[in-house]
């Protein structure tokens, strides 16, 4: 094997492939009550029916289809593995996957509580029990639908014109995560990670309580319960890719798909608190520790965010001089010179959570969560 062949391989570049499965996914349709719906559509229409039965019915079609394509997915991930340790490899390139995924665990640890009793309050504001709850309900409640009237194009537009934010198409979503999508807008700087954490910064003013009230109108008492949610979805968010970057350190260090498939859906499961289906083991995941590279990215943007506030205050999106380190952090080139120019030396996890831990209403009230009154009664959760 040539050194030119070694590294073509090790680049985990699977042309072929990825235009054979781009096609399938593509092609494959789902008949949902006389309709045909697109296999990319299913998870926003699930996430859109508020009858739990219907639901369940549109998600194991979903499943099914997954289980159709994943011999394609099986194939990319064989060549993925053909060079041998999929993380060492990874690692030679850049950051070492395993050092986040274990520099994490203090984090998922310190987010645990706070998260289970967010997500117990949300699930019970659709008459659903945590042990009882699938990914489609998780799915339904983070649309966040009892916000969408504050969320319309023309407050939007409005809003974004105050954070200097261009428009960029929502796609299928609507409500809350468009305007979150439109004000992450596309990524823009020199280094990929770099790009996506200011992008994920911007996406973050969605959940400013300073934001939404001033630049957005909304109301005093629907600011504090949005920015709980948001928090919550957040949360959520990062919780999931750091199960996937776990479950990713063991999908490559086997190859039989059934203990693969347990490894997803108990990782991913226990990480998110909702039942997980196996067959999504393969389609959840990208190119090898696109997860890492999300996670960072995430990371860093709450670290920007913190900066931003600390020397700007808390309306920092008004202030040319956040502009200006905005601009310094998109030239930066890779991510050690955006930490230098931060101040920091490492990547650190403790800011992020405390933007999101300030922002729940059960970690400000000391409890896991107001009253919720459900068909089974009134109980603190």
């Amino acid at each position: 094997m040539t050194t030119r062949t070694l590294a073509r391989r090790r680049s985990f570049a699977t042309p072929d492939l990825d235009r054979a499965i781009e096609a399938a996914e593509t092609q494959a349709i789902i008949m949902w009550r006389g309709q045909p719906v697109r296999f990319d559509a299913i998870p926003e229409r699930i996430a859109r029916i508020d009858d739990r039965d219907a639901r369940d019915r549109l998600h194991g079609a979903y499943i099914e289809a997954l289980e159709a394509l994943n011999p394609l997915y099986e194939q990319r991930l064989s060549a993925w593995t053909e060079g041998g340790d999929v993380a060492t490899a990874v690692a030679k390139r850049g950051p070492d996957p395993r050092a986040l995924a274990v520099e994490l665990e203090r984090f998922s640890l310190h987010a645990e509580t706070p998260y289970y009793a967010a997500l117990r309050r949300y699930l019970a504001l659709i008459d659903i029990e945590q042990g009882d709850a699938t990914q489609a309900d998780l799915w339904h409640v983070i649309r966040g639908n009892a916000w969408a009237h504050w969320f319309g194009d023309r407050e939007v537009r409005r809003a974004m014109q105050a954070a200097t934010r261009a428009s960029i198409d929502a796609g299928d979503l609507d409500g809350w995560r468009a305007a979150e999508h439109q004000l992450a807008g596309a990524p823009v700087g020199e280094d990929p990670t770099v790009a996506r954490a200011i992008s994920a910064a911007y996406g973050t003013l969605v959940g400013s309580p300073e934001w939404l009230a001033d630049e957005l109108g909304v109301d005093t008492g629907d600011v504090a319960q949005f920015v709980d949610f948001a928090s919550f979805v957040r949360l959520w968010r990062l919780r999931r890719l750091a199960a996937l970057l776990t479950y990713e350190l063991r999908l490559y260090s086997s190859d039989d798909p059934s203990v693969q498939r347990a490894y997803y859906s108990g990782i991913v499961g226990h990480l998110t608190g909702v039942a997980v289906p196996e067959a999504g083991y393969l389609a959840a995941v990208g190119p090898p520790f696109a997860s890492a590279q999300d996670l960072r990215s995430a990371i860093l943007g709450a670290m920007l965010i913190e900066v931003l506030e600390r020397r700007h205050g808390l309306h920092w999106w008004h202030a040319a001089e956040s502009m200006l380190l905005v601009e310094r952090l998109a030239g930066a080139a890779n991510i050690d010179d955006a930490l230098a120019e931060l101040g920091y030396d490492a990547l650190d996890w403790r800011p992020v959570l405390r933007q999101i831990r300030t922002r729940l209403i059960g970690e400000m009230s000391g409890y896991g969560g107001p009253n919720i009154t459900t068909r089974a009664g009134t109980r603190k959760v």
